[in-house]
């Protein structure tokens, strides 16, 4: 059933890449195999760049779980995370970073899993409140796109609520069911926890804001080397469209569904959408050559093996 589950999210990725190129203008697609060599390196060091402000973040959420991460760590978490997503299409990363620091640090799977939630949530209230923004400055509040951002930026709150209501519930007798009520307990208190750190919060948040300049940035400089320019104001609202969308973890790394998603809704706000396409397959692209190098060498790094399936089942 896992095998199905696998092959389902590769054949959804080929298909989803296949309507896209056929539905792209034929020239647009000729400027991505055009594209110079120039132009892949300078796009390599920006997704380091990414990749090294996620380690950085890694860093400081761990802290907080008594963990300390070394450089190496800071470098080459992230990149391995997404080689795990890229094989293990449904919650890589969650699965590579639990196994990593349970067998490396003992540390616990509901830790782990608060960690992936509450940076999950950060990214979404982070999104909803620039969203909000957007939506008031051109007056979109009192619309569907208002409604959702407001939703966004409110999950700290939904957070509390569902952390008071699981607090309340009676526990059930039969040990499976208690193991879980207790398990999801955990998750949801040290997730509630880290948000009531404000101090922490506010660091995470920052280290947010300068990613989603520097994926505006990158975005922006990727449209110019494709051979058509974007606005800021594009390239940032692909750049926040695109951070929400890879929460949705259904083909291998999100490709074709980010990419998707992206071009669709950005198209709702007058921008076109097969420039938002190009421009993110051209993102994705490059950090598929760093997860298929660097990533490979980091899960030989910290595994000494490349058996992932072998690495799974130990997980499991």
């Amino acid at each position: 059933m896992k095998n199905f589950k696998h092959i389902l999210s590769y054949v959804i990725s080929l298909l989803i890449l296949v309507i896209l190129f056929f539905w792209i203008d034929k020239d647009s697609l000729r400027l991505l195999l055009n594209t110079s060599i120039k132009s892949v390196l300078v796009s390599i060091l920006f997704a380091l760049i990414l990749y090294f402000s996620s380690g950085i973040e890694l860093y400081f959420v761990r802290k907080q779980f008594g963990v300390s991460l070394g450089i190496n760590d800071i470098f080459l978490l992230p990149i391995v995370g997404n080689l795990w997503s890229f094989i293990f299409p449904f919650q890589g990363n969650l699965l590579f970073t639990t196994l990593f620091f349970k067998q490396k640090y003992n540390m616990k799977i509901s830790e782990s899993f608060s960690i992936s939630i509450y940076l999950y949530l950060v990214i979404l209230c982070f999104a909803g409140f620039l969203g909000l923004i957007f939506a008031v400055t051109h007056k979109m509040l009192f619309t569907w796109f208002g409604l959702i951002t407001s939703i966004l930026l409110l999950n700290p709150f939904i957070v509390y609520i569902i952390n008071l209501l699981v607090k309340n519930l009676k526990h059930s007798r039969f040990l499976f069911v208690k193991k879980v009520q207790a398990f999801f307990t955990s998750i949801v208190d040290n997730t509630n926890q880290l948000w009531r750190n404000f101090s922490f919060t506010f660091i995470i948040l920052v280290i947010n804001l300068v990613r989603l300049f520097v994926n505006i940035v990158w975005f922006y400089w990727i449209s110019f080397s494709l051979g058509f320019g974007l606005t800021l104001f594009e390239a940032g609202l692909i750049s926040i469209v695109m951070s929400i969308s890879l929460i949705i973890k259904i083909t291998p790394n999100n490709l074709g569904v980010a990419q998707f998603v992206t071009g669709g809704f950005v198209s709702l706000m007058n921008v076109q959408p097969d420039k938002a396409v190009l421009v993110t397959l051209f993102a994705s692209a490059t950090t598929m050559l760093l997860i298929f190098t660097v990533g490979i060498y980091g899960n030989f790094y910290y595994f000494k093996t490349l058996d992932f399936g072998a690495l799974k089942r130990i997980d499991d």
